[in-house]
């Protein structure tokens, strides 16, 4: 192996351990995360479970607050290296415990239109046959 191929091996190792360290300090300085979606399509498809977590706040980079919420309960939890403290609890919001099947569906055009009952069609039809003969 000459000088050459050894330089650009050790530059191209560069630049790809270079991306990972770049794409991990985005994701820690931005606090990115996999879309839900993608999450529960990995986790398990068995009952509807009854702990997860609403949302997480960053406070700092060693501590943060983490609204759980567990069947009808919500529960604000800071976590850091002290330990967990729960800081409150309350109870879900009405808006959030409904199924999504009772939510009414959204208004369309096409249910902005008055459908005539076949009724009156059929009243016309006949009258202009009666008048024919």
């Amino acid at each position: 192996m000459d000088a050459w191929s050894l330089l650009r091996m050790l530059g191209a190792l560069s630049v790809v351990l270079g991306g990972l360290m770049g794409a991990l300090w985005c994701v820690r300085r931005y606090d990115l995360t996999l879309p839900r979606k993608w999450l529960e399509r990995l986790g398990n498809t068995g009952p509807e479970k009854r702990l997860r977590v609403v949302e997480r706040l960053a406070i700092d980079q060693r501590r943060s607050v983490v609204l759980l919420r567990r069947d009808d309960r919500e529960f604000s939890v800071m976590i850091g290296p002290e330990g967990v403290v729960v800081l409150d609890s309350a109870l879900a919001p009405a808006a959030a415990q409904a199924p999504a099947a009772a939510a009414p569906a959204p208004e369309t055009f096409a249910s902005k239109i008055p459908i005539l009952p076949e009724v009156w069609f059929a009243q016309d039809i006949k009258q202009d046959i009666g008048g024919v003969h």
